[in-house]
């Protein structure tokens, strides 16, 4: 992957079927600890964890005896403060000692990490950011979730602005309470993982599904639901509404203020003290002219 460009065609192909080596892998290893595995090997499992952890803590004490500074480490990754000779190293002497091939997959102008275990963004040299585990690469959240979390980013990794970022929240959900943020971005979509009647779990995007079943729509598993939350009482999944049958004046805006666009945001400015009060400006109600009265 790294001789090729991350733009093209064969870079996307190349690094799905990398994911999905990594998911078959971690998927043996997972079902060799599980009791109930037709193969229940528990050694296995954790002589795999062991092994893990052991390259990790002596790739650690490879970097420390080099004077590398480490930021982060988790299961399968060290985040170390870029140093070209000593990087240079510390693969050289992991590649000889540990017998692993290895070297820096990223090299980040900045990075932000969150509270979580895996869930990071970082500038990269080209200037685009490198989001991994948070919500902007996540299907169960609306456009405009995405593109809050997205500018907040980039306004505290480009610009080390946390007020910029807050004021932009805080025009955003202004623009949202006047209709002028596109309706396509308050669409939330999700992939159906079965048939529409094998779902036994009542989740919005399954609502929806059943919903234009009923019209005589034909859905299938793979198929993506386009659904909106709507005013109204109930449960959130009694809330929700195939996109197409619903408009603007049916969207549940605090909703999508309270539950799409803040939480997103927060996930960020929360660790800059920022709160959900400092986002959340009061609605100011405009007075209603002779027009409002005969619409």
């Amino acid at each position: 992957m790294k001789k090729v460009d991350p733009r093209s065609i064969d870079y996307h192909l190349l690094d799905a079927r990398q994911k999905a080596v990594k998911v078959i892998t971690n998927a043996a290893y997972g079902y060799a600890g599980w009791v109930g595995a037709r193969w229940f090997r528990k050694p296995v499992a954790e002589a795999t964890a062991a092994w893990g952890r052991s390259v990790i803590m002596k790739s650690v004490d490879m970097a420390k005896e080099l004077s590398l500074e480490i930021i982060y480490g988790d299961t399968d990754s060290l985040f170390i403060k870029y140093e070209p000779e000593k990087v240079e190293k510390l693969v050289k002497r992991i590649r000889e000692e540990l017998g692993l091939e290895i070297r820096p997959e990223k090299i980040y102008k900045k990075i932000l990490f969150t509270e979580a275990k895996k869930r990071y963004c970082g500038l990269l040299p080209d200037g685009s950011l490198d989001n991994v585990g948070l919500e902007v690469v996540r299907g169960d959240w609306a456009n405009v979730a995405k593109t809050t979390q997205e500018r907040v980013l980039e306004m505290i990794l480009k610009e080390n602005s946390v007020s910029r970022a807050v004021e932009f929240v805080r025009s955003l959900i202004a623009d949202l309470r006047e209709h002028k943020i596109p309706y396509r971005d308050l669409v939330i979509w999700k992939t159906l993982t079965r048939p529409v009647e094998k779902y036994k779990v009542n989740a919005p995007h399954v609502e929806a599904a059943r919903i234009l079943k009923r019209m005589g729509w034909s859905l299938t598993t793979g198929d993506q639901v386009g659904y909106v939350i709507i005013h109204g009482p109930g449960r959130l999944y009694e809330k929700a509404k195939p996109c197409i049958l619903a408009s603007y004046k049916d969207i549940d805006i605090e909703y999508y203020i309270k539950k799409q666009i803040v939480p997103a945001a927060l996930r960020i400015l929360s660790m800059f003290g920022v709160e959900e009060k400092d986002l959340i400006v009061a609605e100011v109600k405009k007075p209603k002219t002779l027009a409002d009265f005969f619409s």
